[in-house]
């Protein structure tokens, strides 16, 4: 009789064991189990060609990047997706340290455009940072300088008005009460 109940209990740890690592055997897992994760990783990490051609066209037709104050919620309800699946494209798929590393890329490629212009010659520094969509010249300067190795005024393919001298400066302000 012990041995029966002993035998029994056997079984049970037996089956039980089987059920846990999910081998199929005696009781093989309900077909509505969860795929194993790494399964979702690898299809959550594949880039989506649609959402990526969504992101470009928002950055470069729509010039997001210009937006006073974008953030990346704000980024993702416009592409109409999750923040943290926009975050993940831009950082995972695309390469990008951060958020703000890939809207510095657009306003510093923008801003470049801008300052090889030579219809633009004349456009102050400041208002083309200003227009790239930086919101000072301290944070346009720091980031073009990581980008390009100089600062904009300094960029040999930005040909600028040459600093004005202290005399023609002071002819030039206009005091207005």
């Amino acid at each position: 009789m012990q041995i029966a109940v002993l035998t029994l209990i056997l079984l049970a740890v037996a089956a039980a064991l089987l059920r846990v690592s999910g081998e199929a055997g005696l009781f093989p897992a309900p077909a509505s189990a969860a795929r194993p994760r790494d399964f979702v990783d690898r299809v959550a990490a594949a880039p989506n060609p649609v959402l990526v051609a969504a992101l470009e066209r928002a950055m470069t037709v729509d010039r997001a990047y210009r937006q006073e104050g974008l953030s990346i919620g704000q980024l993702a309800l416009r592409l109409g997706l999750p923040e943290y699946r926009l975050r993940q494209l831009i950082n995972q798929r695309l390469g990008y340290r951060n958020f703000a590393a890939f809207l510095n890329f657009y306003r510093i490629a923008d801003a470049k455009t801008a300052l090889a212009d030579p219809a633009q010659a004349e456009v102050a520094i400041l208002t083309i940072a200003l227009n790239a969509g930086f919101n000072s010249l301290g944070p346009f300067n720091r980031a073009f300088k990581a980008e390009a190795g100089m600062t904009p005024a300094s960029s040999a393919d930005s040909p600028r008005l040459p600093p004005c001298q202290s005399d023609d400066f002071q002819n030039q302000v206009v005091v207005k009460i």
